[in-house]
């Protein structure tokens, strides 16, 4: 006698279904909630960095680089010499451009363009724990030489701690809101299932800048840092 066994195998899948305890049926499948915490913390900044650009031009692009390196030695020497110490400088770019001009030769209709001299740029970053003494650094650097200030920024030394720091405090704000919420919701907070660390380094945004006239010394206003880190969790629910 030949059996159908895919017809014994659905009668015996419906039979132990029906058999299942009371409720098992019906019980609804285990729930989540996924909340986010927020911490900003305000600080005052420890270090600045800063880039001194040295430019010169010349006919000829040795002699331009010459006069480059004399005054940007003296940029230097005059850095070191005002911060005293606690000061870092480096190199960021080095940069020889020639400078064009239309050509127009006598015996033809054409025209080029002919170098007619030479460009030479040294840039110097300047990172140091000084701040009180920025706009003597700068006035420094201007007198020595420097033709152009092209980036200025604060910062924390310490700015690791200060994240985890932050950190800590958005996980208790996303607790927090999760316990809030589930109240509201009628649920229960079984345990936490998914940790996510979202950190968040922002700048100050007014930082002003003047060159100073004069005896007097260029304004520096430093402002705050503002530390953000959230925190995203998920929480297993019941009612």
């Amino acid at each position: 006698m030949k059996r159908d066994y895919r017809t014994i195998g659905v009668l015996t899948a419906l039979f132990a279904l029906l058999t299942l305890p009371a409720g098992a049926q019906d019980r609804q499948p285990g729930m989540s909630m996924d909340v986010t915490g927020q911490a900003v913390m305000s600080v005052a900044p420890n270090q600045a960095i800063i880039t001194f650009t040295v430019e010169t031009t010349d006919a000829k692009a040795a002699s331009a680089v010459e006069k480059n390196a004399q005054r940007a030695d003296r940029v230097i020497r005059a850095l070191n010499q005002k911060a005293e110490k606690d000061i870092n400088l480096s190199t960021s770019g080095f940069h020889i451009q020639p400078i064009y001009e239309r050509d127009k030769k006598p015996d033809a209709s054409i025209s080029g363009l002919t170098p007619k001299a030479y460009r030479v740029s040294n840039s110097i970053v300047v990172k140091t724990g000084r701040i009180e003494r920025i706009g003597e650094l700068i006035d420094a650097a201007v007198a020595a030489g420097t033709t152009r200030i092209g980036y200025l920024s604060f910062s924390r030394s310490d700015s690791d701690i200060l994240q985890r720091q932050a950190a800590a405090m958005a996980l208790e704000n996303a607790v927090e809101n999760a316990k809030v919420l589930a109240k509201a919701a009628g649920l229960s907070l079984k345990g936490i299932t998914y940790i996510q660390f979202v950190p968040n380094m922002m700048q100050p945004g007014g930082i002003e800048l003047a060159l100073a006239e004069g005896e007097a010394v260029t304004p520096i206003l430093p402002g705050r840092i503002t530390v953000e880190s959230y925190v995203n969790l998920t929480y297993e629910t019941t009612w």
